[in-house]
């Protein structure tokens, strides 16, 4: 399996390559929630569409990072690579809502109890977000029901809890540098991390098999 930092290297490649795709992709994400949250001045509504666009949204960019940390053959990148089918989409739609649901009422319900159970709540839920953290990719790529891709995340994870723990905290100075220049910055540090963790989870597949 290659380290962290040639999966990065790799990733970092990629998008150098044909970054104006997923830039401008991240670009358009941008503005559409800024018009949105300009137009309904913060209201219920304007949170509301701002969920579901950030969701669908993800959908959308999340396959794209998938096919070009596939590009091994340095293609060049399309639009159309964003392409997902309409059950593809609907079962990343209800999967994101149920995990945000869950989370949302677990932190509500802590939140009103002691400290203590409130950090350990918090725990959890960040240990069973990272155990599930390639459900997400595993529909896009393979169509999995999402039972099954929440289960094949949880065997990939497996053995590679605290490695995986480490990868994003690689991202933080990357993170930190992305929001100086007045966010804009970001535009090529998110399709980076969305590229390299699309790249971890092809590596994690291919010397662990999903079941």
């Amino acid at each position: 399996m290659r380290t962290r930092s040639e999966i990065k290297k790799d990733a970092k490649s990629k998008l150098n390559a044909y970054w104006h795709v997923p830039v401008l992709t991240v670009l358009i994400v941008y503005l559409l929630e800024a018009l949105i949250l300009g137009a309904l001045n913060d209201s219920m509504l304007s949170s509301v569409l701002q969920i579901i666009i950030t969701t669908i949204a993800s959908v959308f960019t999340t396959m794209l990072f998938l096919n070009i940390a596939k590009n091994d053959e340095f293609e060049k990148v399309e639009f159309s690579w964003m392409k997902v089918s309409s059950m593809q989409l609907l079962k990343c739609i209800v999967y994101t809502l149920l995990l945000s649901l869950a989370t949302a009422m677990i932190q509500y319900i802590t939140v009103l109890s002691s400290v203590l159970l409130s950090a350990i709540a918090s725990i959890f839920v960040l240990v069973v977000e990272v155990y599930l953290s390639f459900s997400l990719l595993i529909i896009l790529d393979t169509d999995a029901p999402i039972i099954d891709a929440a289960k094949q995340s949880i065997n990939l994870v497996e053995g590679n809890f605290w490695k995986i723990i480490v990868f994003g905290l690689s991202f933080v100075g990357w993170f930190i540098l992305g929001i100086i220049p007045v966010c804009l910055g970001l535009l090529w540090v998110l399709p980076y991390m969305g590229i390299s963790f699309a790249n971890y989870y092809l590596e994690l597949k291919s010397n662990k098999p999903i079941i």
